[in-house]
């Protein structure tokens, strides 16, 4: 009983009022709650949390699928067989917090090589084009599914944060993966806007078309 409910306050800390005080600022960032309205939102279970991670998986999944095209446009065999893999496996089985982890990780790094090639600003065939507009077109795709995740992640941060000690012990340990989407989604979200200005602006200054909802798209994710 002291293991449980230790971890389960470990958890609450995280909602704690710097890292709420962070979510609030999502509604600037993508239509989210207000502060007053996440303080207000009731107490998440486990039907909360899996509709709340299905929303992230949604968004990551097309954002792994524009990194694979993206990629496939740069040449970047190796990131290719890395991303491809790593979404097969979102999609396959029950998801934790490590399967997560794990994605953000493999896109954090396939994103970085995507970044080296974009600065030098290579001159791209007719085909490369083509899997960059593909690219393109999923990234507008987790654009879309990361506005919902906004409201969602606010709400379910504020729900846990309302949460007594006695809750926390009960739900606390059911609630792990919930709560770690709630907690890295600010960071998720800012990380796919930039990278979304960054992709419309390479494609642009390239004559790559780009899809005719994306900037009203990232607006909504600004």
């Amino acid at each position: 009983m002291i293991r449980t409910t230790v971890i389960a306050l470990a958890i609450a800390a995280s909602f704690a009022a710097p890292a709420h005080a962070q979510l609030s600022k999502l509604k600037g960032l993508v239509g989210g709650a207000t502060a007053t309205e996440a303080s207000a939102a009731g107490a998440p279970d486990e039907a909360a949390q899996d509709a709340l991670v299905r929303r992230f998986v949604a968004s990551q999944s097309h954002s792994l699928a524009a990194q694979t095209s993206f990629a496939k446009a740069f040449g970047l065999a190796e990131q290719v067989q890395l991303l491809e893999a790593e979404r097969q496996a979102l999609s396959s089985g029950a998801v934790d917090v490590s399967k997560m982890k794990k994605s953000v990780s493999v896109s954090e790094a396939a994103q970085a090589a995507i970044d080296e090639r974009v600065a030098a600003q290579p001159e791209l065939s007719a085909e490369s084009k083509q899997y960059y507009t593909e690219g393109l077109v999923s990234l507008i795709a987790s654009a879309a599914e990361g506005q919902k995740l906004s409201g969602e992640a606010s709400n379910f941060a504020g729900g846990m944060k309302n949460l007594g000690a006695a809750q926390m012990a009960t739900l606390g340990r059911k609630l792990v993966a919930g709560a770690w989407v709630a907690k890295e989604s600010p960071g998720y979200l800012k990380g796919l806007y930039d990278t979304s200005k960054s992709a419309m602006t390479f494609a642009r200054a390239s004559k790559i078309k780009v899809p005719g909802n994306a900037d009203a798209m990232l607006d909504g994710l600004n």
